[in-house]
């Protein structure tokens, strides 16, 4: 039988052997011309979509969305707005993009901090500085608390924020008590449960908005931790569907920074490492003067802000490894952030 076997083997016609070699030659050589095709266009893609973002940084754009120097990182007040009217704050927060070495750091503002009112002499709250003038008496109070100027900033509204978890698929995340909150007519806004869970937009909204007795700082806290955990989960996405990821998004925000600039820096920071994002609280603490309803200030420090400012363009050494063991040790929700 084996000797049978070996005939029929070798009884195929020399031609056909031919004709197989030729198409498995074809078949390869198709193969690796696709590959190169496929190369070819993304490469070409990636450099469109540079070439494009730096002419829109050009003549057209007012604020050229770029560094002067790799020293100095583009600051950018970020806000996040209610649906009242006058509509107030309930998250502030600056940015400090250094594009050139792959590093961002988020200084995060308690909305109950204690300012100067530009209308009356007397203290007032950051996040009521939006009701009276706007973005731009927000940007020039901020630029005042830091002394530097921030010249972008980028405006969440509600509908901003549930398109951004919508695009997102929601975000799972443990949350780290109940949260329950209802509106002057006692309908229900959100009701949390403890534990780990998939947030929609509207949960999501109200665990990043939610406070209770522990106040402000603890409620920015949750505010960073949110932050956090939803760049840890684009993390997970390539860089070019961050890209496209943002692109989208930004049509729902109002910002003077464009579209194809906040596209491009999202490709760019595809691979940057998470050890690159640092996050900060405005140096300070809760002052002894309460309002007229019993609620505290936050007072923060001048001179610790301006060392913070100084980390951020690298004029100031970094906080040691050691130094924020201890700062995680006194974060109220440490325990949590862990889970």
């Amino acid at each position: 039988m084996k000797r049978d076997r070996k005939k029929r083997r070798r009884s195929v016609h020399p031609r056909v052997i031919g004709q197989r070699r030729r198409l498995w030659k074809r078949i390869a050589l198709g193969v690796v011309i696709l590959l190169v095709i496929l190369g070819i266009i993304i490469i070409r893609l990636g450099a469109s979509f540079s070439a494009f973002s730096t002419n829109e940084r050009g003549a057209n754009s007012t604020k050229a969305f770029s560094q002067i120097s790799p020293d100095v990182p583009l600051y950018v007040l970020i806000v996040g707005v209610d649906k009242e009217q006058p509509k107030q704050t309930n998250f502030i927060a600056v940015a400090a993009v250094n594009e050139e070495k792959q590093q961002l750091d988020f200084i995060m503002l308690p909305d109950n901090t204690k300012v100067e009112s530009r209308q009356e002499k007397k203290s007032e709250y950051l996040r009521d500085i939006y009701s009276q003038g706007g973005i731009s008496l927000l940007k020039a109070v901020v630029e005042d608390i830091f002394h530097i100027p921030v010249p972008f900033y980028a405006i969440c509204t509600p509908d901003a924020f549930f398109k951004l978890m919508d695009m997102n698929g929601g975000l799972r995340m443990y949350v780290e008590r109940g949260m329950y909150h209802g509106d002057r007519k006692g309908k229900t806004e959100f009701n949390i449960y403890q534990g780990y869970q998939r947030l929609n937009g509207e949960n999501a909204l109200g665990y990043v908005r939610y406070i209770n007795d522990e106040g402000e700082l603890a409620r920015t806290l949750r505010q960073e931790r949110f932050v956090k955990q939803l760049y840890h989960n684009r993390q997970q996405h390539w860089g070019i569907t961050n890209m496209v990821f943002m692109y989208r998004f930004w049509h729902y925000v109002q910002s003077n920074i464009k579209t194809k600039d906040i596209a491009h820096l999202a490709y760019s920071f595809a691979d940057m490492p998470v050890n690159k994002i640092n996050f900060y609280i405005l140096p300070g603490e809760m002052g002894n003067a309460l309002d007229a309803s019993n609620r505290s200030y936050w007072v923060f420090d001048p001179v610790e802000v301006q060392k913070l400012i100084g980390t951020t363009n690298h004029a100031i050494a970094p906080a040691s490894a050691s130094d924020k063991k201890t700062e995680q040790k006194n974060d109220p929700s440490s325990e949590t952030k862990k889970n």
